[in-house]
């Protein structure tokens, strides 16, 4: 049951890397980024070869889907309000930069 979004988040912490995010924005994205997508292009995939077990395929990613969303819905008003208190502290401890400013405007680590 964790593999789904670790395996999901692994790609968004790869691509992030050396883009001086903190781990804990990193996280923030990596955990609502795209839910669903691989699986139901893996689900296409598979039924466009006429592999067999197409059937268990369809129930496995519509479970897997719908439990992705259901724990992203019941996880998003929590962790974007933690993220966002997280946010404005470090905002509040070096007033004057600017965050997320592409190419920069914000020291190296200095972004949330």
């Amino acid at each position: 049951m964790l593999s789904p979004p670790v395996v999901r988040m692994l790609p968004v912490v790869l691509s992030l890397a050396g883009s001086g995010l903190r781990p804990g924005t990193v996280a923030y994205i990596g955990w609502f980024g795209p839910r669903g997508l691989a699986s139901v292009v893996l689900a296409l995939l598979v039924l466009e070869e006429h592999v067999p077990g197409v059937g268990l395929l369809g129930r496995v990613v519509a479970i897997t889907v719908g439990l992705s969303v259901l724990l992203h819905d019941v996880s998003d008003v929590p962790l974007a309000e933690r993220y966002g208190r997280w946010y404005e502290k470090a905002a509040a401890a070096s007033p004057g930069r600017r965050r997320g400013a592409p190419g920069g405007g914000a020291a190296q680590g200095d972004r949330p």
